[in-house]
């Protein structure tokens, strides 16, 4: 009898594992998505440099994916005036410069609004979008990383040929799009055409933040390796090769890493490890009290300096070579 009821006990534990595992595996790669007007809404409400703009400054197109997919973008063009528009004192005329913004997970193309000021004061046209299974883009997974970095080049190659071949063009991501700029890095259409790289809060690879979740809602780690096996076999997703640190042995783009010192989702060591990794010019700057995606919300004007001091390096063919430091 007592073996049969030994049995029993890890006959549930096992299905509830199981249960658990396909749950977890399912909100990985398919987790709550924003509304368009609910991340404008957050960005009104949260962010001040962006409050100076309105829906219908945006012009909003589509792109054609590589693998068939339909990507929703649009773009802030330099001549969109704000009460705020040059405060930089660069000339809005200075129109063949274009950042690519590539937002986080479950946010949406206007998520990106709290970093779309800083370029738009310098002269730079914003190219936002939707990243894959997010905003009006059809639902989708998530891969963390390299499906993703597949459509930042497709949006990069079309902002090239809708825009002119002979534009400057920089990426900045945030969290999930900071891990895409990284991961992007490896293609040759990026290597060729991309001046510069912005990673806000990105992850080096995705499996010790989805450790650090778990343990957050005391789950234990060891649950990662089951929800990793239910996201591969039900959804085609390998959680494992989500590594964007792999892609910054074989690039010398200059890149500007920052991130909040107080980050708990993804956490710092994970800028620190991509900062060593990086073989080009780069800067990696902490940015104090900020927790995730927060740094150029908490701290706007130190983030439109260490921006605009990196940019101008960046152009003048001076990066700023190896630096760390701690703001």
């Amino acid at each position: 009898m007592g073996k049969i009821i030994l049995g029993v006990i890890v006959l549930v534990f096992l299905l509830v594992v199981v249960a658990i595992a396909i749950y977890l595996g399912h909100i990985a790669v398919y987790g709550y998505r924003q509304t368009l007007d609910e991340s404008w809404q957050w960005q009104q409400e949260h962010v001040r440099q962006s409050r100076t703009y309105r829906r219908d400054m945006f012009r909003d197109y589509t792109i054609e994916a590589s693998d068939g997919g339909v990507i929703h973008a649009t773009l802030l063009p330099t001549d969109a005036k704000t009460t705020d528009a040059n405060a930089a004192g660069t000339s809005a005329a200075d129109a063949d410069r274009y950042v690519i913004l590539v937002h986080g997970y479950t946010d949406n193309r206007f998520g990106m609004m709290k970093y779309a000021p800083f370029y738009h004061e310098m002269g730079y046209h914003c190219v936002l979008f939707d990243q894959r299974g997010h905003g009006e883009n059809a639902k989708d997974t998530c891969s963390y990383g390299p499906k993703e970095a597949a459509w930042l080049r497709d949006v990069l190659c079309d902002t090239r040929k809708r825009y002119g071949e002979n534009i400057t063009i920089g990426l900045h991501g945030e969290s999930l799009g900071g891990a895409t700029v990284l991961e992007a890095m490896k293609y040759p259409e990026v290597q060729k055409h991309v001046a510069f790289v912005v990673d806000d809060c990105g992850f080096a690879e995705i499996v010790p933040v989805l450790k650090d979740f778990l343990k957050s809602y005391h789950l234990p780690a060891w649950m990662v390796c089951p929800a990793m096996l239910s996201a591969k076999f039900f959804h085609g997703i390998s959680l494992r090769n989500a590594r964007p640190i792999d892609a910054m042995t074989g690039t010398t783009i200059p890149l500007l890493i920052i991130h909040g010192e107080k980050d708990t989702f993804i956490t710092p060591d994970h800028s620190d490890r991509v900062y060593a990794a990086a073989i080009g010019p780069k800067q990696l700057h902490f940015i104090k009290d900020a927790t995730h995606a927060q740094s150029a919300v908490d701290r706007p004007e130190e983030y439109r300096e260490i921006l605009r001091e990196f940019l101008q390096g960046v152009f003048e063919g001076v990066p700023g070579g190896a630096s760390r430091s701690a703001t």
